[in-house]
């Protein structure tokens, strides 16, 4: 019951304000409408001091960043204010929210996007902008929502460790300062940022504003800037880049463990991880522009690329070190020296009929029996056997140091590598 007593109350109240903005939006559509009075071509003040407009952006979303063409997209909703005296209706007359269809009757400022290279406003469903007039000061709020897709200079010799600084830059296309001045709104934050503004593989550090007005031939032109701070989340390229890149070079190293005469096994690892890491080489490279600086993930990748063709060279050296060890040992064979311990064998050489009397190869005749008989002496087999070659000693002992010296050599290299990076990011 106190609630309808309420709006019992209230209700003439409402009514009055209602009828009242209904009287003021009618005025103001009269004064739109005679056109000696109010002309939408000439600025306000057109004979006095420059118009004062004061701007603020409240950024809804931000994304993506193209690193290939060096552009990023913002939607936001522009929010620019100034007065014009000939829409002072008289005290008490209160905002008026004007119709988006009679927007166009109105004297705007020419705001223009100065480094953008695409954009749009929004009509879905109806266009996305509105207009407020106060009747009592003529002061003028008019807002709108685009999507700007912009040029943004980076400096990736830090990629993927980078941060990068992105600009809005606001000029005014035909009036000077002497006409037109340019300024970040004092009532409201200058730029704010809504929840949704958010980049999948970016984190906003800040948005700063500043004054970017240039002098040209003809005069110096109004210019605002927003430089939006933003620096780049790693974890996807962890786990899209750098962890594989790591694994590939982890298993270049099984080689080491495999004997170098399985020659199909060992060729095969090499070949693998060689072209595995080239084709991931290839493939970070694709989505960067060409710069002429060497970036963070080159170093990376083109060491890794090393560590793996190393691997690879390894086992050529293995082969050949462990062929001139196989050939020293054979030569060493054949030219081992007699010992002077093994023992003379005899060895009775029979002769044909002879009726010559024989003797012995130390004088003494030999035993009865129709065919003479020689008897030489030779060295008898060795008591102990030639030492086995082991054609694998050499190749074995590299293999073994690399076991241990490319981990070591790997591990150095990444203290160094996200100690350096990680340091400057």
């Amino acid at each position: 019951m106190c609630w309808i007593h309420l709006l019992v109350l209230l209700a003439p109240a409402i009514w009055q304000v209602d009828s009242h903005n209904a009287t003021a939006y009618k005025e103001l559509l009269a004064k739109l409408n005679d056109s000696e009075y109010y002309d939408a071509g000439l600025r306000p003040n057109i004979t006095g001091d420059a118009v004062a407009v004061e701007i603020d952006l409240v950024l809804n979303s931000v994304g993506p960043v193209q690193e290939m063409d060096m552009t990023w997209t913002a939607s936001f909703y522009l929010r620019q204010e100034w007065v014009d005296d000939r829409l002072v209706i008289g005290p008490g007359a209160g905002r008026v929210k004007m119709d988006g269809s009679h927007i166009s009757e109105f004297w705007v400022p020419d705001v223009f996007f100065s480094n953008n290279k695409d954009g749009r406003k929004h009509h879905l469903t109806v266009d996305n902008h509105l207009l407020y007039v106060n009747g009592t000061n003529g002061r003028i709020l008019y807002s709108q929502r685009l999507t700007v897709v912009s040029n943004c200079e980076m400096d990736l010799i830090k990629f993927p460790h980078d941060s990068q600084t992105c600009d809005i830059k606001l000029e005014s296309y035909s009036f000077t300062t002497d006409d037109l001045t340019l300024g970040w709104s004092t009532s409201r934050s200058a730029t704010s940022l809504l929840p949704t503004a958010y980049i999948p593989d970016f984190a906003i550090d800040d948005v700063s504003v500043s004054d970017c007005s240039a002098t040209y031939a003809i005069g110096t032109y109004p210019c605002l800037k927003a430089t939006v701070h933003m620096r780049r989340e790693i974890g996807y390229y962890i786990f899209q880049t750098y962890l594989p890149s790591v694994l590939i070079v982890i298993l270049s190293w099984a080689s080491f463990w495999i004997d170098h005469e399985a020659v199909p096994a060992r060729i095969s690892v090499g070949l693998l991880t060689v072209l595995t890491i080239t084709t991931q080489l290839s493939g970070s490279r694709s989505q960067l522009p060409r710069v002429p600086y060497i970036k963070a993930i080159d170093v990376w990748m083109s060491t890794n690329l090393v560590f793996v063709f190393a691997a690879y060279m390894e086992y050529a050296v293995v082969t050949v070190l462990s062929r001139r060890y196989k050939k020293k040992k054979m030569k060493d064979a054949r030219n081992l020296p007699l010992d002077d311990s093994q023992e003379l064998s005899v060895i009775q050489i029979h002769l044909a009929d002879s009726t010559e009397k024989s003797t012995t190869e130390n004088g003494g005749p030999v035993a009865n029996g129709s065919s003479p008989t020689f008897q030489i002496r030779r060295p008898s087999s060795p008591s102990s056997p030639l030492p086995v070659l082991d054609s694998t000693d050499t190749g074995r002992r590299l293999d073994k140091r690399s076991r241990f010296m490319f981990p070591l050599v790997f591990a150095v290299f990444n203290v160094t590598y996200w100690t350096y990076y990680l340091a400057i990011a």
